[in-house]
């Protein structure tokens, strides 16, 4: 039996009780049904998980006593941040999902000039605490104890022009590009980070791929094919790190 694992946001220690949420407690009592005794593993972001048993079936407040931390070891040796041009609502939420469950690092949320989405502060604020729900969600099912970050959405000429530090300097930057005639097979990717950009439903216009090439990106094809906003990001992820990674 797969034992359920889920996230909780606070300091956890071996011997010591803790209270789920109401959200887990709600998780754990009414939709697995578990019992007084039942196993679950908790993680909170610190890279290791915590082994513990229920002490009641509480839907609101279920407690737990921890009982054993086990340090994981799941994550790539290629640090991949993924550069996502906006797309519209689940779109998004499959490409920060999938990433995750592929072993992204980072995800950066980037407005182009073909992006479809309008959105003011209030609206930016609440995509983010969403985003960063989904990024909870995919590490529960994929075993990840260390939660990937989300930043926040940035138009993409910020981070041409380097007025906001989210590069990183040793990085192999690539940019998908189906025009291109250089394929992953093409690149030799020397170092263990890798920033790929991928552009929204419409693409990316000229002017964006010229100031992307001037701030160091490589523009790669990835196949014949055009695949979608939210299916190329998880693709080239996963190539990624089948070539250089460890899948």
């Amino acid at each position: 039996m797969r034992i359920s694992r889920l996230y909780h946001p606070q300091q956890l220690s071996c011997g010591e009780e803790t209270t789920l949420t109401a959200e887990a407690s709600s998780h754990l009592v009414k939709v697995l049904r578990t019992k007084p005794g039942s196993p679950v593993i908790l993680f909170n972001g610190d890279g290791c998980d915590y082994h513990a048993i229920t002490l009641d079936n509480n839907a609101r407040k279920t407690r737990v006593t921890i009982e054993t931390k086990i340090e994981k070891s799941n994550e790539s040796n290629l640090d991949i941040t993924l550069i996502q041009g906006l797309s519209r609502n689940d779109r998004m939420d499959t490409t920060i999902q999938k990433s995750i469950e592929l072993g992204v690092n980072r995800i950066i949320p980037v407005l182009c000039q073909r992006s479809n989405a309008k959105l003011d502060a209030s609206k930016r604020e609440r995509k983010l605490a969403h985003w960063k729900k989904i990024a909870i969600s995919a590490c529960e099912q994929s075993g990840r104890s260390i939660i990937p970050e989300i930043s926040e959405i940035i138009p993409l000429s910020k981070l041409c022009s380097h007025k906001d530090d989210c590069l990183h300097l040793d990085a192999e930057r690539l940019l998908l590009d189906p025009e291109s005639s250089t394929g992953l097979k093409n690149i030799d990717i020397k170092g263990v980070s890798v920033e790929i950009l991928i552009g929204p439903e419409g693409g990316l216009n000229a002017e964006e791929i010229s100031q992307l090439a001037e701030t160091g990106f490589i523009s790669i094809c990835f196949g014949p094919r055009i695949l979608r906003t939210e299916t190329a990001g998880p693709a080239v992820i996963s190539a990624l790190q089948t070539l250089w990674g460890d899948l």
